[in-house]
């Protein structure tokens, strides 16, 4: 639902303040979207293993299982790009009219920077390395 009245309300600021809503939006993608799941705790995580916080490695292997992928961050950015019609809207203000231009480019400039680090991950053998999660009854995965 959340979801939902995120979108409503950002359609609803771009209506009403079309340069305000395309600046922040271009800001808050220039920031990036931090998750709050890259606070997870369970207390004995870091002390184990490869000794990287709980999010690190939730976000390995989400990564390496394809649960959630870069190019899925790069699927929602387009949706909502398309969503709200960002190329169509008319910013009258110069800064508004870049931060439109930096957004209309980024799902490309995202898919091509992951398509690089894809090669050069492709080129690495990487050893396996296992790391346990508290709530998989410390069970291997290896990533």
């Amino acid at each position: 639902r959340h979801e939902k009245a995120y979108q409503l309300i950002c359609e609803e600021l771009f209506r009403k303040d079309p340069d305000g809503m395309m600046m922040a939006f271009a800001d808050m993608m220039k920031k990036q979207i931090v998750m709050p799941a890259h606070l997870m705790d369970d207390n004995v995580h870091t002390s184990r293993g490869s000794g990287a916080a709980l999010f690190e490695d939730f976000e390995k292997v989400a990564m390496q299982t394809e649960t959630y992928t870069t190019k899925d961050y790069i699927d929602i950015i387009d949706y909502l790009l398309k969503r709200w019609k960002v190329e169509s809207i008319k910013c009258t203000s110069e800064s508004g009219q870049q931060a439109q231009d930096y957004l209309c480019k980024l799902p490309k400039r995202l898919m091509r920077l992951v398509e690089r680090a894809e090669k050069r991950n492709s080129q690495k053998v990487r050893p396996k390395e296992a790391v346990k999660f508290s709530w998989v009854y410390d069970r291997e995965i290896f990533i």
